[in-house]
């Protein structure tokens, strides 16, 4: 008996979560194991936040709450939008989330029809085309160049509609490139979508807060309110406020589809975890300091790895990101001078971790197989270990 469904039987696992438990096991087995996988800030969270969520265990706030999130948080997050986002928003507009990844899983859920297609630029995060092949939709990929900064324009958007294009999928600023789109470059976007009214955006803007050299964010929303009410804008507190693990997302967008999420949430995952939701209403009210050093911290560190990286052969990093904590490096010239070896992106990164312990997420798995990507979010020692192992094989 074939108990597995073909969707589930023909999804693959995270590939970044895949190598950071490769990492994680090889490390118990002790072995000397740097990890550059990892999608997470290395700050601890701020003691406001904690205090905030040992609040809410000595109070008993600690039962269920409604589906879509405490009041409170999402007239905090209807605040937060309006104030920050320029996207005018009400409490019954915001649905908290079991991290940024649910909030994105359940637009797809409860908009996509069989068959419907969702353009995708790539390089995209890992999960964006897994979770439309659960959501029974169809992933169409929008190449972009690295030559570009790896910007889909309006005429690579415009030439992937087709009348099965249901959504389009937005992120800026990126996961694994940290492209952040300009205001003309998003009004450019916005003009093709603008010609086809059935078209829903999804702006994945979990990057805000973390942009570098000046850039100044602008939601998509915002930028083209006459689509707002076809945009649906996800967010969360693990980057921007290190929270990675206490998984608390947000959306808001056109009520109709908020309250289909909210729907599909009662029935699925039910409320978040509740003291976590007490722990990101005191990060919206707290001091964000930490948030300006965090990302000092990573822009040094960038600069610190690109400056190491320029000194090296075979990899590059053509440009600097704008946004993020990633860098996705270049391997094409190491493919081409030993293809028998290299065969693509999986063969460069199990080489990294086998030969030097260094762990890297093959650019495969974010749709482009001539690049790997490593996170700056770890500690200063990890990145210098990270210097001085690919100095080891590339240097």
């Amino acid at each position: 008996m074939q108990w597995i469904n073909t969707r589930v039987s023909e999804l693959k696992e995270s590939a970044t979560l895949a190598v950071m438990a490769r990492a994680t096991r090889l490390k118990a087995q002790g072995n000397s194991i740097v990890d550059m996988s990892t999608g997470e800030p290395d700050i601890d969270v701020p003691e406001h936040i904690k205090e905030g969520a040992i609040k809410a265990m000595r109070d008993r706030k600690n039962r269920y709450t409604p589906p879509a999130g405490i009041i409170e948080l999402r007239e905090a997050l209807a605040e937060k939008f309006t104030r920050d986002s320029k996207i005018k928003t009400e409490a019954p507009s915001v649905i908290v989330t079991n991290g940024g990844k649910q909030a994105l899983y359940e637009v797809f859920d409860v908009v996509l029809e069989p068959g419907d297609e969702v353009l995708i630029p790539a390089p995209f995060w890992v999960s964006f085309p897994a979770m439309v092949q659960l959501s029974g939709g169809v992933s169409v990929i929008v190449p972009t160049r690295a030559e570009d900064g790896y910007r889909m324009t309006a005429a690579a958007l415009a030439a992937k509609i087709t009348p099965k294009t249901k959504a389009l999928v937005f992120n800026s600023p990126s996961n694994p490139c940290g492209v952040a789109y300009s205001v003309d470059e998003v009004k450019a976007i916005a003009e093709v979508l603008r010609v086809h009214k059935n078209i829903l955006i999804i702006a994945d803007e979990v990057y805000e807060k973390i942009t570098y050299d000046g850039f100044q964010f602008e939601s998509f929303a915002a930028i083209a309110p006459d689509l707002a009410d076809r945009t649906v804008t996800v967010n969360a507190f693990s980057k921007s406020y290190s929270m990675t693990g206490w998984r608390v997302g947000y959306s808001t967008g056109p009520r109709e589809i908020i309250a289909a999420m909210i729907r599909h949430q009662s029935q699925t995952t039910s409320n978040i975890n509740s003291v976590a939701q007490y722990a990101a209403l005191a990060a919206l009210r707290g001091d964000h300091q930490f948030q300006r050093d965090m990302v000092a911290n990573f822009d040094a560190r960038i600069g610190r790895v690109m400056q190491a990286v320029s000194k090296m052969e075979g990899i590059d990093i053509p440009s600097k990101p704008q946004g993020a904590f990633y860098l996705f490096v270049r391997i094409e010239e190491l493919l081409k001078r030993d293809p028998k070896r290299f065969a693509g992106s999986t063969d460069v990164a199990n080489f990294l971790l086998e030969e030097v312990g260094l762990a890297v997420v093959p650019g495969e798995a974010f749709g482009d197989d001539g690049a790997f990507r490593i996170s700056v979010g770890s500690a200063d020692d990890v990145i210098e270990g990270a210097i001085e192992r690919l100095g080891r094989v590339f240097g």
